[in-house]
């Protein structure tokens, strides 16, 4: 009896984790169609085939979303940069390789998330509004800290840090705004964190910097794939 009612939780727990994340995709959209004074809950409920009432057992305001996607956007991505900023078993290549690849796919798969929050951030309700900004200086903490980890080990060449980071960030986030859905996210994945790797990596024989260059060679073919009026 205990581990069925446990399964039935659990059932019910996943259940609603995929609607809400299918509500914080499809309120995103709407909010980036319409604008996010001009969207309604009830536009929301209808995006989703559900009732009014309905999507008052998920979220009961438009500033409750905004909170919900900070917490999946900012302050869950924050938390797994930190635990991973924090493993001794990888090295500084290794974390800098997961970091990237973690905020390209978020990017590439959820833009719409992204573009809210970046275009709210001003006027972000409290307190998703500190959380958010306190998220966004804890990721680039921990990505300042992998690369002068890196540096310390003759990984990374000898830089900024902080500027490093910042350009990392733009990179990765920039995604947001070019990527062009049903694109292939796993190639865009590959090839910037190719290229973020390339961008930090310490002095090499001629021949890690040929391939360098061929990792600039594949990102502009696959840019122009994206968009071959760019």
């Amino acid at each position: 009896m205990a581990k069925a009612a446990a399964n039935r939780t659990n059932r019910s727990a996943l259940s609603r984790q995929l609607v809400t994340s299918e509500l914080l995709d499809k309120a995103t959209e709407l909010f980036a169609e319409k604008g996010y004074e001009s969207t309604s809950l009830l536009d929301i409920a209808t995006a989703l085939g559900i009732s009014r009432p309905g999507l008052y057992n998920y979220v009961r305001s438009k500033e409750e979303l905004l909170g919900m996607l900070v917490e999946q956007v900012s302050r869950g991505l924050a938390e797994v940069l930190e635990q991973l900023s924090g493993r001794a078993d990888l090295s500084p290549t290794e974390k800098l390789t997961t970091v990237v690849s973690l905020l390209v796919r978020q990017r590439a798969e959820h833009p719409d998330q992204f573009r809210i929050l970046d275009r709210s951030e001003t006027v972000l309700p409290e307190p998703a509004g500190t959380e958010h900004r306190e998220a966004k200086r804890k990721v680039l903490r921990e990505i300042v800290t992998v690369v002068e980890a890196g540096t310390e080990t003759g990984e990374f060449r000898a830089t900024d840090a902080r500027t490093t980071a910042l350009s990392l960030l733009g990179m990765c986030n920039w995604v947001a705004w070019w990527f062009s859905r049903g694109s292939d996210v796993d190639a865009v994945v590959d090839t910037i964190t190719d290229l973020a790797i390339a961008m930090v990596a310490a002095e090499r024989s001629s021949a890690a910097h040929a391939e360098t260059a061929r990792t600039v060679d594949r990102i502009r073919v696959l840019l122009d794939r994206l968009d071959p009026q760019r």
